[in-house]
């Protein structure tokens, strides 16, 4: 080929290029540098076939020479194509002769979730990242369950999501695979995601699902810390005996979902208390009475509070209220604010007398945190006897101790209440 014509052939694909997009320029490096990606079942890329991107799994060797295994695969392909879902991805089996080769999935454009931390970790801190993943996940899992499918290895390179998109899409269930004997086989590389009764051959249900739940959201903040709401929660769930673990992915929601709302309710009545205390300690401190003119005096029943006489007189037994009918629920409220003004009020009365007044900061501050625990475990429980939900209870008990830290503070100011002369070491 002459010099000239060399030059003209550089010019065009130049101008080509040129003419490209960033995505375009992408997808054509793509094609000519294809990327492969390890999954359970075999490298996963994509190719252009008929001018159109599609995406692959070429099935491992080990995989393909099982009878046992191409058989399920078919099988489940079948199901697949039967079970709509917007978390199923459907696939086509493609193959070399008579020999199965490949996999074609339905037409997108696709990534795994292992892939994208790789791209981009800090997308786990965006909120919302994680508790959709996790929730969606959750969503799916239950919905096989009720199909007695059970899919067995979330491994981060087995979860599948559409570009641009934080939907989880699942190819292939475990459960469908029961059969083939090497089970180890199956989860090659991937085995810490797979529950040890599971690779052992043993039968599997909802608490096997658990387990690879729990190890994916471990992976989920393995580049940071894992929050209270899931730290024992992934714990239990990753158990080596299923006896242990949580025995449903309804269990599992409701453990992080409780842990979660303890977490804040903790966070927000230690503070609450604190501020209030500490504003009363620091006033008190202020204060130079002497503690032999102090005159103790009855405390002042402030209205819109129940007296003890009443707690008593209205006391109520309620075995099981339905919180969904308002007559009802407006009846479990008042049952729970009797009980739970009187917990409080005692609860509090350990820290605003004359002798936790009078002892040292170090003291009077430590006893904060330790009740404000006391407090919200207490409002846990009576919530849980009088039948409301926890929200409703929260924000009772919270204008309770408000109301009630408020009139203690008033007793404790008109009776002259001072910090004692003799620190605590």
């Amino acid at each position: 080929m002459r010099i000239s014509d060399l030059m003209r052939t550089f010019a065009r694909e130049n101008k080509r290029v040129e003419g490209m997009n960033f995505e375009e320029m992408l997808i054509a490096h793509e094609n000519q540098n294809p990327t492969y990606e390890k999954t359970p079942l075999g490298s996963f890329s994509r190719r252009q076939v008929d001018g159109k991107y599609r995406y692959f799994i070429e099935l491992r060797g080990a995989l393909t020479d099982s009878i046992v295994f191409c058989e399920a695969l078919k099988s489940e392909q079948q199901w697949s194509l039967q079970h709509r879902s917007k978390h199923q991805l459907r696939y086509e089996l493609r193959y070399d002769g008579s020999n199965l080769k490949e996999i074609e999935l339905e037409y997108g454009n696709f990534n795994t979730l292992a892939s994208l931390l790789d791209q981009n970790p800090a997308i786990v801190a965006k909120k919302g990242f994680v508790d959709e993943m996790v929730n969606s996940l959750f969503d799916y899992a239950s919905s096989l369950h009720s199909m007695n499918v059970f899919h067995l290895c979330f491994a981060p390179n087995f979860v599948f999501l559409r570009k641009n998109e934080n939907t989880p899409l699942l190819l292939c269930h475990g459960s469908f695979y029961k059969a083939m004997s090497d089970q180890p086989t199956l989860y090659a590389n991937v085995e810490e995601y797979v529950a040890p009764e599971v690779l052992l051959g043993q039968d599997a249900d909802e608490r096997s699902d658990v387990y690879s739940l729990g190890r994916l959201i471990a992976f989920l903040f393995s580049q940071g810390d894992v929050p209270y709401e899931y730290r024992h929660v992934v714990k239990k769930a990753t158990s080596g005996n299923p006896d242990n673990r949580y025995k449903s992915i309804g269990d599992m929601r409701n453990a992080i979902a409780k842990k979660r709302y303890m977490r804040r309710s903790l966070i927000y009545l230690a503070v609450a208390v604190a501020i209030s205390l500490l504003s009363v300690y620091l006033y008190m401190d202020s204060l130079n009475v002497a503690t032999a003119d102090i005159e103790f005096v009855e405390p002042v029943q402030q209205a819109g509070l129940i007296s003890s006489e009443e707690l008593e007189d209205n006391a109520l037994v309620v075995d099981s209220l339905d919180v969904t009918d308002e007559a009802l629920l407006q009846k479990a409220e008042m049952i729970y604010r009797k009980r739970y003004q009187a917990a409080a009020n005692e609860i509090l009365s350990k820290v605003y007398n004359s002798k936790h007044m009078g002892a040292s900061e170090k003291t009077f501050m430590a006893n904060t945190h330790s009740m404000a625990e006391e407090l919200l475990k207490v409002q846990q429980e009576l919530a849980e006897e009088a039948g409301i939900p926890e929200s409703l209870a929260g924000k009772i008990g919270h204008e309770i101790v408000e109301k009630l830290t408020e009139e203690k503070q008033k007793e404790l100011t008109h009776n002259g209440y001072i910090k004692s002369n003799q620190e605590e070491e």
